[in-house]
């Protein structure tokens, strides 16, 4: 007792500096970040400070003490800043938030690849997903130096994408991203080259054939009879006369209704004035549209024409002079709803 009396001026500080200590520990280990939903996503670019994190992270509506984020960053040694794509999570502890981004530990992302039209259009809404630029990947869809070690050129680098959702992550490198769609591309081709090898066509070939396809419409079913239709006139060497690719040399996707004036474009994507494709595909066709032409339908039609109904459909014909009568119907109902 005495010896407790005699310390007791040095002992009371040390335990109330000790209980500090653990409630403070407590404090940190409990401390939280705040998000308006369940979850939400911090990016975070390259070369970026750990500054310019802690921006990132309130600019998504997170609130974290920042007191506990530097005090973490100092335990955990958070000095190299990893980019990437972060989830945060609700009730996410500041030491778990610090942990990931001091480890990199980047949430992956679904990156859905649909139908494009041009390499620009492809690159603009990539640009607005991942981390590169739509500049940095026209850049390498443009560059045949860089091409060539994928056995493609600035005209066919569209064939590298097939419509699908992939897995990927936000800051993925340009480059890394088109080795990645090259290694899918061949993966998907593969698993169709017994087909392919059987039309006697090339995968630009294909492509291209079913990029008209996918143009001209969106009933799956009669896609591989439209396919048919082209390759048989292919193989009579009769120019396609495919109003799709009429729009993409005029550049003008909004066109409703072809017209005579139109079909006197200059241009290596007029189909009615040049015989055999045009030098490449006039979209990103989907994997339907693609199947379609591998199992085409065989059949002797050589024309075809939407149905005036506007069903979405076609009447398909081998006679010319019965093709001239669906066309007739079907430019009479343009006329009466004003399509023009």
């Amino acid at each position: 007792m005495n010896y407790f009396k005699k310390n007791i001026g040095w002992i009371i500080p040390l335990l109330a500096a000790f209980i500090s200590i653990i409630l403070f520990s407590i404090y940190l280990f409990t401390a939280k970040v705040d998000v308006l939903q369940d979850k939400t996503y911090i990016y975070i670019y390259p070369n970026s400070n750990k500054e310019q994190v802690m921006q990132a992270i309130k600019s998504q509506d997170i609130i974290f003490n920042t007191f506990a984020f530097k005090a973490y960053s100092f335990v955990l040694k958070y000095e190299k800043v990893h980019s990437g794509r972060y989830e945060i999570k609700k009730g996410m502890t500041v030491g778990k938030m610090v942990n990931m981004l001091a480890k990199g530990h980047q949430t992956p992302m679904r990156l859905v690849i649909g139908k494009s039209r041009t390499k620009e259009e492809l690159a603009e809404k990539l640009d607005k997903e991942l981390a590169f630029t739509k500049p940095e990947l026209l850049s390498k869809l443009n560059d045949n130096a860089f091409l060539k070690q994928y056995d493609l050129d600035s005209l066919s680098s569209i064939t590298l994408f097939i419509p699908n959702t992939y897995e990927v992550y936000w800051d993925t490198k340009v480059e890394d991203f088109i080795k990645r769609m090259y290694n899918e591309q061949r993966v998907f081709w593969n698993k169709r080259k017994q087909r392919l090898d059987s039309i006697g066509y090339t995968k630009l070939e294909v492509m291209t054939i079913a990029s008209i396809v996918e143009e001209e419409t969106n009933q799956n079913a009669e896609k591989p009879i439209i396919a048919g239709v082209y390759i048989n006139r292919l193989k009579k060497n009769m120019p396609l006369q495919a109003d799709p690719t009429i729009k993409y040399a005029l550049s003008d996707f909004t066109i409703k209704r072809i017209t005579g004036r139109m079909l006197g474009v200059e241009s290596p994507f007029n189909t009615y004035r040049n015989i055999g494709l045009p030098p490449n595909p006039i979209c990103i066709p989907s994997i339907a549209s693609i199947d379609a032409v591998l199992n085409y339908q065989k059949h002797d039609y050589l024309f075809f024409c939407a149905k005036e109904d506007f069903s979405g459909n076609h009447n398909f014909t081998s006679s010319l002079n019965e093709h001239y009568e669906n066309a007739r119907k079907y430019q009479k109902a343009l006329n009466e709803r004003e399509i023009y």
